[in-house]
C-alpha cells in the first residue's frame, strides 16, 4: 500500500507541470510584442503647442537636439525636427543646414516688437523651423554679439517666470514670452545699472541666455542679502526683491570705482551673476580711446609743400644773378 501511495503522490505534481505546459501562458510574448505598444505610442503624432501670437510647434527636447559649444565666447546648435520651431533673436545666427527656414516676424504684431525693444532686445524675432523629410534633423547655430556665456534654463523649473537683465535673451522655445518688468522703486531704475525696465521671461519650455565672463548661481535664503556691482546681475529667480543702497563712506564713493549705489538682492530664489558685464568692458575700451577728434599722425598733402619748391627757385634765382 506504500509503495502505491507514493507513486501516486508523485504523479499528481508530475501531472500538474504536465498541465501548466499545456494551459495558456505568457510564453507566446516574445520582444516584439512587448514592444508593440511603445512602437505605437511612438508613431503617433506628437503634441503641438501654439504662442501666444499663434505659432504652432512641436517641443523641442534640448536635452538631446542642443550642445553649447566654446570657452569665453560660445555659440550653441540646435537640431530641428519636422515641425519644431525654434524662437531666436534677429542677427544671431550663424549658420543653418539645407530644409531650414527662416520667417521674421514681430512675434504678436508692433506693439510686441516695442515692448521687447524696451526689453533690449530686437523689434524682430526669426523663427526657424525645419521641413526636411521624415526621421532627418536640420542644424541652427547661433552666436552672440558680445563675447558672452550661454546658459540654458529651464523656465517652467523656477515658477515659469525668470527675470533677466536687458537684451539677456538669445533663443528659446517657441511658447516663451518676453515681458516688461518694471523696477518697484524709483531710485532702482536711476542708479540699478540695469534701468527702470528688466526683462521677464514667461510661459513654458527652455530659454538660452547670455553672460559676460565667469558666471556663477547663488542660492538666496529668505533674508538673505546679496550686494552686487551694478551691472553684474544676469536673472533672478521669482520672489528676489530687486533694490539699490547708496554706498556708506565718502572715500568708498569717491576712490572705491563703484559709484554712489550698489545693487541689493534679497532671497529667497536663485540669482545669476555676470564677472564681465558689457557695459563696464565697453567704458574701459572708450576711455582708453584717444580723445581729440583726431589720430595724430602727419599726413602730407600735395602742393602745400611750397619750402622745397621756392628753395629750388631760389637757388636758379641765384645762379641767374651771378651769371
Amino acid at each position: 500500500m506504500i509503495p502505491k501511495i507514493l507513486a501516486s503522490s508523485l504523479r499528481r505534481p508530475l501531472a500538474g507541470l504536465r498541465s501548466s505546459k499545456k494551459s495558456p501562458s505568457f510564453s507566446g510574448v516574445t520582444r516584439a510584442n512587448m514592444m508593440k505598444p511603445s512602437s505605437l505610442s511612438s508613431s503617433s503624432p506628437a503634441v503641438q503647442t501654439t504662442s501666444s501670437d499663434g505659432v504652432v510647434g512641436t517641443p523641442i527636447n534640448f536635452d538631446i537636439n542642443s550642445k553649447i559649444e566654446g570657452n569665453e565666447s560660445q555659440i550653441v546648435t540646435v537640431a530641428l525636427e519636422p515641425g519644431q520651431v525654434l524662437r531666436a533673436e534677429s542677427g544671431a545666427m550663424m549658420y543653418m543646414t539645407d530644409g531650414v527656414e527662416m520667417n521674421t516676424t514681430t512675434g504678436g504684431g508692433m506693439s510686441a516688437g516695442f515692448q521687447r525693444m524696451l526689453t533690449g532686445q530686437n523689434v524682430f524675432i526669426s523663427d526657424y523651423s525645419y521641413n526636411g523629410p521624415d526621421n532627418t534633423k536640420g542644424m541652427v547655430c547661433l552666436g552672440t554679439s558680445f563675447p558672452s556665456k550661454i546658459l540654458r534654463l529651464n523656465v517652467d523649473e523656477y515658477g515659469g517666470k525668470i527675470v533677466c537683465q536687458k537684451g539677456a535673451l538669445l533663443c528659446a522655445s517657441h511658447t516663451v514670452d518676453i515681458q516688461m518688468e518694471f523696477t518697484k522703486k524709483f531710485s532702482t531704475g536711476f542708479f540699478g545699472g540695469e534701468g527702470f525696465v528688466l526683462q521677464a521671461l514667461t510661459g513654458e519650455g527652455d530659454v538660452f541666455v547670455t553672460a559676460g565672463g565667469t558666471l556663477i548661481k547663488r542660492e538666496l535664503e529668505e533674508g538673505e542679502e546679496l550686494r552686487i556691482s551694478s551691472g553684474c546681475l544676469v536673472g533672478f529667480t521669482e520672489g528676489v526683491d530687486y533694490d539699490v543702497e547708496m554706498i556708506k563712506g565718502y572715500k568708498n564713493v569717491l576712490f572705491g570705482g563703484e559709484g554712489l549705489f550698489i545693487t541689493t538682492l534679497k532671497g529667497p530664489g536663485l540669482v545669476w551673476l555676470q564677472g564681465q558685464p558689457p557695459q563696464r568692458m565697453i567704458s574701459e575700451i572708450a576711455r582708453r580711446v584717444p580723445s581729440g577728434g583726431g589720430l595724430g599722425l602727419a599726413v602730407p598733402i600735395g602742393g602745400m609743400g611750397g619750402g622745397g619748391e621756392s628753395g629750388e627757385g631760389g637757388g636758379d634765382g641765384s645762379s641767374e644773378t651771378q651769371n
